[in-house]
């Protein structure tokens, strides 16, 4: 029995201090044309993997995109010459090793079909 609960607590002990038990954080921003959403879920220690997910909320139809950049401070990534899918979205998915540390803001921008659009993405809860 004693046995069995120092096996446990050296469990527990291991995936609290490396971060085995995942962190999530999600953001959200929106434009006049354009919602975006995008979660941080750390992996183990510093391993995280990064989901956006770009909507056109606009009237055009046959939307290109030319490319689009999503910053944070310690994270950046983009795409470009992209149409939509069905549902007139983009989407992106990223694994690295970063230290993330769950600022506040981040900005997103976009060109499409001759315009441009920039904004905030605000963190909205740690999950």
């Amino acid at each position: 029995m004693i046995l069995l609960s120092v096996i446990i607590y050296i469990a527990y002990y291991y995936i609290n201090n490396n971060r085995l038990v995942s962190a999530v954080y999600s953001f959200r921003g929106e434009g006049t044309d354009w919602l975006v959403t995008s979660k941080y879920t750390s992996i183990h220690q510093n391993n995280y993997r990064h989901e956006v997910i770009i909507e056109y909320t606009g009237d055009e139809a046959n939307v290109l995109v030319d490319r689009w950049f999503y910053r944070s401070p310690q994270f950046g990534t983009g795409g470009g010459e992209q149409t939509l899918d069905e549902n007139n979205q983009l989407s992106k998915r990223d694994e690295g090793t970063f230290m993330f540390t769950p600022n506040k803001m981040h900005t997103f921008e976009i060109e499409w079909n001759g315009k441009k659009e920039k904004f905030d993405i605000n963190l909205l809860k740690n999950d």
